[in-house]
């Protein structure tokens, strides 16, 4: 592989920050006016549960088909069934009725593009952006996506309280989105380097890769943590409109304001690795996950919006610090070879309890109420400590 000697690409950083505006301003419709609707959080569930299985059995194929055909190619492909998708769906969707099909339909063809673009994406950083920019590139890449997050929810707020758009227009705006990536993506110069995936069958590519992972106990830990955390993370969004709703008096711009706390915690995540020059390295991912935990049981106990708004702006910021190391991590100890298994491998555990957790947690939110959260921080707290005994055998052993 020919080495890279840029340290940024703007189609690159650009592409995933526009499609996160769309998706996360569809999320912000769909989150509130399902429950508005439905007056509860079950639909959002099993909505969200259903994109996980999606996401399952798409993570198992998607490194394959990253390490084995150009990933542009992979890439530019599930944006356009994406684009496709918010179309079909929107034409398809009565918004005064709001039904199950249309939404989880839309869901399936989403995360069908989601499972395949985001290793495809991850997967060129390291052939496209040198070693010593690349902690850099990815804390910039996600403090734009963060900053997404900021951007979609006030846009979302005023939106709703002007009247201007049903659940319609708000996949309108996505498919828009997609669009614009598209475009992005379609205009970066890569050529796919020639490897010895591109000469193994499905089953041996997917035999190497797991063999290859296994081997790593630095992988395999950040595979782990990742699920654990992104399972808390998709609890954690659907007791926000939840507790909104039912404890803080239905207002839409609380909601918001929550939404747009827990980006800007991103963003100063994202700032704080954007400046520094160390290399990554896992003990600051417990710290970092040990204090979203804590925060979380405080908000579980203590039920107070303010409370509530200052726990979400912690738990943005120790998730962004963790998943910016988590990515760089893992592109550093991986060869390019096997990248787009390892992200799959990767996406595959982040994903694979996804479904349980939000069919079950959107049950336990509705038991619960505000409570959820002390068992989400106490989940945290013991699969930190669970993960890191693991880990520790795991060196011991090698």
């Amino acid at each position: 592989m020919q080495r890279p000697t840029k340290a940024f690409n703007l189609p690159l950083l650009l592409a995933p920050f526009i499609s996160r505006l769309g998706d996360a301003l569809y999320l912000f419709g769909l989150n509130w006016f399902v429950v508005k609707a439905t007056g509860n959080a079950s639909l959002l569930g099993i909505i969200q549960a259903t994109g996980g299985v999606v996401l399952f059995f798409g993570d198992l194929l998607c490194g394959v088909v990253v390490d084995n055909f150009n990933r542009k190619h992979v890439v530019v492909s599930a944006e356009l069934l994406s684009v496709l998708g918010c179309l079909f769906c929107a034409w398809w969707l009565d918004p005064q009725h709001i039904t199950a099909a249309p939404l989880i339909t839309l869901t399936i063809l989403l995360d069908i593009g989601l499972a395949f673009s985001l290793p495809a994406a991850k997967a060129m950083i390291p052939e496209l952006i040198t070693l010593e920019g690349r902690q850099r590139f990815n804390a910039v890449s996600n403090t734009l996506i963060d900053l997404a997050d900021i951007c979609s929810p006030l846009l979302g707020g005023l939106l709703l309280a002007l009247h201007w758009l049903d659940l319609r227009g708000f996949l309108l705006l996505n498919a828009t989105s997609f669009l614009l990536s598209f475009g992005l993506y379609l205009s970066i110069h890569y050529h796919k380097p020639a490897g010895e995936a591109s000469q193994l069958g499905v089953k041996d590519s997917l035999v190497t890769g797991w063999r290859y992972v296994w081997q790593r106990p630095g992988l395999v830990e950040t595979i782990v943590l990742g699920g654990l955390i992104n399972v808390l993370f998709a609890a954690m969004r659907l007791v926000l409109p939840y507790n909104v709703n039912h404890l803080y008096g239905g207002d839409s711009s609380r909601y918001s304001y929550l939404l747009v706390i827990l980006a800007v915690g991103g963003i100063l995540g994202g700032l704080r690795l954007t400046l520094n020059r160390n290399e990554p390295h896992r003990r600051q991912n417990y710290h970092d996950l040990i204090l979203a935990a804590v925060a979380i049981l405080v908000a579980g106990f203590w039920a107070n919006y303010w409370v509530l708004l200052v726990v979400s702006g912690i738990f943005g910021f120790c998730y962004s610090c963790f998943e910016i190391r988590a990515i760089t991590i893992t592109q550093n100890l991986t060869e390019p070879d096997f990248l787009g298994r390892m992200f799959g491998i990767l996406f595959l555990a982040i994903d694979a309890f996804q479904p349980v957790g939000s069919f079950v947690f959107g049950f336990v939110t509705d038991w619960l109420a505000n409570l959820t959260l002390v068992i989400i921080g106490g989940c945290l707290l013991l699969g930190l400590g669970i993960i890191n005994q693991w880990y520790q055998r795991l060196i011991r052993q090698d």
